[in-house]
């Protein structure tokens, strides 16, 4: 209320009611003065008074401001057509009134602000306080995000993996995946809702690896914009959009007489990356980091640094006796150990090549029977290596940290798949001392040899 003078009656309206406060005398009282004297002290009460069912009702309040926020809620009652009026002991009056009291800055009816706390106290199970899950909810989300858009955010994440110096190969393919999320999402990082994100996983092009390699480096996206600020740090990120089954492929192996054509056509500067292939079972991505500087012929080792490991994990791989004839014409103390050049190309030239020259020698031959041509298989001489490696040794472990591999994928796929007469004859292809390879007679293919579809053909 004003501090101007009150006039009594005082009409109180609230809609189209209006609710009267009586200001009533009490008895006075005698008060002494400074100077000892007595004197009367009037004092007075406020009684509200209204009517309901047709009969007076008063009520006293020794507080204007506790009489005058009755008389407004009595008037609220009447004015909302609720013509039964509660009737509140004292003690309820005084929580009723400082309810609304506390109410007030937030313009908030209290029956709406009961009904927002019950509720609230069911979500939370009555296990923590409002207040506290209020507080928290604060502190995560009512914080600014700043305005990024996803074309920039991505570029920015690429530009700190390359300042780190992270890998050719990671990069390139941060800048495909990522480079298709910006395109599907021109507006703010933080206008990217979940649905949206598992409809542009399923619309990326290729099989269910490929799918699940754009959600994995949309994680890596997601993961870098909350460490900036720009999401929140309980983001969903990529968590609701499951992984894709992958239907594992059957393990495809060359056998030592195929993997002796190879080497016989290849051209010189791929021989190396044919015989590491084989004879140490690198991937294709290690062999084609991996530098001369790393190959030592006379500790009869190659070291796969941790930043050229797929795994992230240095390992040292034992350079067979074979291998090491394959290696030694070509050793240089440093550069690229394979072609620079995209590998794809240089195994369809090796297909060609391989089949030409035998396609050749069997019409000199003059033999019965139609020419069957050799193929190429993707990750084939990785596989052929550990087939024949681990029954050449019977040791899973071994196999395993020489590939960089888990002991359990190896006895999953590769345990049992050629017999020790094959990876004896495996790992002796060599060349010959007049430049010719020593050739096997071909022992019987393994049982998987042909199982899966070619990745390259002639």
């Amino acid at each position: 209320m004003s501090k101007k003078q009150k006039s009594f009656p005082m009409d109180v309206p609230s809609g189209s009611v209006t609710v009267k406060i009586y200001r009533v005398k009490n008895k006075a009282f005698l008060v002494r003065n400074r100077q000892g004297e007595l004197r009367e002290e009037e004092r007075f009460s406020f009684m509200v008074s209204y009517f309901s069912s047709g009969k007076r009702t008063q009520k006293m309040f020794a507080q204007f401001e506790a009489a005058h926020a009755y008389a407004k809620a009595v008037g609220s009652s009447f004015s909302n057509g609720e013509l039964d009026v509660l009737e509140l002991r004292s003690s309820d009056r005084q929580a009723y009134v400082h309810a609304l009291a506390n109410l007030q800055p937030t313009g908030m009816a209290l029956e709406l602000a009961t009904q927002e706390y019950a509720e609230a106290w069911k979500a939370l199970g009555g296990k923590a306080l409002v207040l506290e899950a209020a507080r928290e909810y604060a502190r995560r989300h009512m914080h600014v995000l700043p305005d990024i858009q996803v074309s920039d955010a991505v570029q920015q994440l690429i530009d700190a993996k390359a300042r780190d110096k992270a890998s050719l190969h990671y990069l390139r393919s941060l800048r495909y995946y990522l480079g298709m999320l910006a395109k599907a999402f021109h507006g703010q990082v933080r206008s990217i809702t979940t649905e949206q994100l598992t409809q542009f996983v399923r619309n990326v092009s290729g099989n269910e690896r490929s799918k699940n390699h754009a959600r994995a480096y949309a994680s890596v996206f997601f993961t870098y914009c909350q460490s900036r600020g720009w999401l929140p740090r309980d983001h969903e990120g990529v968590s609701l959009i499951p992984k894709l089954k992958i239907k594992p492929a059957d393990i495809v192996v060359f056998t030592p007489w195929q993997m002796a054509q190879f080497l016989t056509f290849a051209q010189p500067e791929f021989v190396p990356y044919l015989a590491i292939g084989a004879f140490t079972g690198l991937r294709s991505a290690e062999i084609v980091r991996l530098d001369w500087a790393e190959v030592h012929l006379a500790d009869r080792f190659i070291e796969v640094k941790a930043s050229k490991a797929k795994t992230a994990s240095r390992r040292l791989v034992p350079i067979t006796d074979n291998l090491a004839q394959w290696l030694a014409p070509h050793a240089q103390a440093a550069g690229r150990v394979a072609p620079v050049a995209k590998i794809q190309n240089h195994l369809t030239q090796l297909v060609r090549d391989t089949n030409a020259g035998l396609l050749a020698a069997h019409i000199a031959s003059k033999k019965p029977g139609k020419f069957k041509p050799v193929r190429w298989h993707q990750n084939a001489l990785r596989h052929s290596f550990i087939s024949y490696r681990v029954a050449a040794v019977q040791d899973v472990p071994k196999v395993a940290l020489e590939a960089g591999n888990s002991p359990a994928i190896i006895f999953q796929h590769y345990r049992e798949l050629v017999r020790p007469v094959d990876a004896k004859a495996w790992f002796s292809i060599a060349p010959g001392k007049d430049g010719k390879i020593v050739f096997f007679e071909a022992s019987k293919p393994a049982a998987k040899a042909e199982a899966a579809p070619e990745a390259v053909t002639g």
